[in-house]
């Protein structure tokens, strides 16, 4: 039955939803399509779902929800505050949609909430995602076996955002795995610059990923107003106060931050209220690096010095310092491969938000009905972004951007890069 169910997303949502879009069809002919059509092929309890069958039914159904919620905000026959009647018109067995997808989620053992997430739509819905590099494996699994990625759209340029999200997230994810062991372990001196070098090369090709994904052919690539207006009104509050999909939350990006140290107080906060959008996992990840030690400070430590000794001292000094403390240089490396990662996800927000949204403001174009564009879906706003940038620039290894990043790089015997192609594949 989901494979039925599975191909009808693959298949009609997209055409159900571009007819309403685009020729003028009503959002009724997109509630009555899923009542009749996509919900039958459901199981009628969910007890019967495997955790993977489950996970695969709460990405169909969070989507499906998604999509009624869109249309029906953004033709005005209900307000984006208060989404019950949509819901109200999709019981499945008698039950209430979103009480039953409660139950299907509950399945999946991964807790879950009753509607589409980050995770289920970003995460489990692409094909899985292996990441090789330096000898090391690592592995990002999707819940459908078919190498494929369901879309609202059925355009090219959603495939691609949702695969750029995962490929990135995935090489993240195996930067932070080295880096977190050495907050808590003091392990060799080779090992630890070892373990940092590698982690800056991910981070580099993470950085090539946001490059690649601005440069697709055209067919594949993103325009801020496809991004703003056709896919993020697909990720949307199903109520007031909740966390869509399109919000950030990157859990690997996050854990980054915690790990390189971020000094604005108010990032702790934002934090926290983003956890009703994370699984209980990413939730217990993040608490326990909230009150970690950041890793330029554990590294200075461990050497004995202090960061103003590094403000002060001139180039030569610092070159002494950075040969006799490579560990140093290695760390210094990684926070700047940070920075460039957290600069280009700025750029990326600006570019296809918050500076399509101030050419409208000027032109007196009003904001888009269901996701306004004028602040993200988390809460998070552009100076809030840029002070956080600012402060990722700051850390207590800045005095070595007075030295020449090559000679760093001859310090750490820094490993060559490696294109995202030799690094990041897909497979089912």
């Amino acid at each position: 039955m989901l494979e039925t169910a599975n191909a009808w997303t693959l298949q009609h949502l997209p055409r159900l939803n571009t007819g309403i879009l685009f020729q003028g069809a009503h959002y009724r002919t997109l509630i009555e399509a899923v009542r009749t059509q996509a919900l039958p092929l459901l199981y009628a309890e969910p007890e019967a779902y495997s955790p993977r069958q489950a996970a695969q039914a709460t990405v169909l159904l969070g989507m499906w929800g998604s999509a009624c919620v869109r249309h029906a905000v953004e033709q005005r026959h209900t307000p984006a505050f208060d989404t019950t009647p949509v819901f109200d018109q999709l019981a499945i067995q008698g039950r209430p949609f979103r009480t039953y997808l409660g139950q299907v989620a509950d399945r999946t053992g991964q807790g879950h909430p009753d509607r589409d997430t980050y995770v289920s739509y970003f995460h489990w819905n692409p094909p899985t995602i292996k990441v090789d590099f330096a000898g090391q494996h690592w592995h990002v699994p999707g819940v459908f076996a078919d190498g494929q990625v369901r879309t609202h759209t059925g355009d090219p340029r959603e495939v691609e955002l949702l695969l750029f999200v995962k490929r990135a997230e995935a090489v993240e994810l195996a930067a932070n795995d080295l880096l977190e062991p050495l907050l808590t372990t003091e392990m060799p001196t080779q090992d630890t610059i070892e373990r940092m070098t590698c982690a800056a090369g991910l981070l580099r090709v993470v950085h090539q990923l946001f490059a690649d994904f601005t440069r697709a052919p055209a067919e594949r690539r993103m325009s801020p107003e496809f991004f703003t207006d056709t896919w993020r009104q697909f990720t949307n509050h199903w109520e007031a106060g909740d966390f869509p999909p399109s919000g950030a939350a990157d859990v690997e990006f996050i854990a980054r931050d915690l790990i390189m140290g971020v000094d604005v107080p108010d990032y702790l906060s934002y934090i926290r209220r983003l956890f009703p959008a994370l699984l209980p996992a990413g939730q217990q990840r993040l608490t326990r690096l909230i009150g970690a030690t950041s890793l330029p400070n554990v590294v200075l430590a461990r050497t004995g010095l202090d960061a103003q000794v590094l403000r002060d001292a001139d180039r030569d000094k610092l070159a002494a310092v950075a040969a006799q403390h490579p560990q140093l240089a290695a760390c210094y490396l990684l926070l700047a491969e940070h920075v460039r990662i957290a600069t280009a996800h700025l750029n990326f927000a600006r570019r296809f938000v918050f500076d399509l949204r101030r050419t409208r403001d000027d032109a007196g174009t009003p904001d888009t009905i269901v996701m306004s564009s004028r602040i993200g879906s988390t809460g998070i706003r552009e100076s809030f972004m840029n002070e956080l940038k600012n402060a990722r620039r700051h850390h207590p290894l800045t005095a070595f951007e007075r030295l020449p990043r090559n000679v760093l790089h001859t310090i750490v015997r820094a490993p060559e890069p490696r294109s995202p192609d030799d690094v990041v594949r897909t497979a089912r």
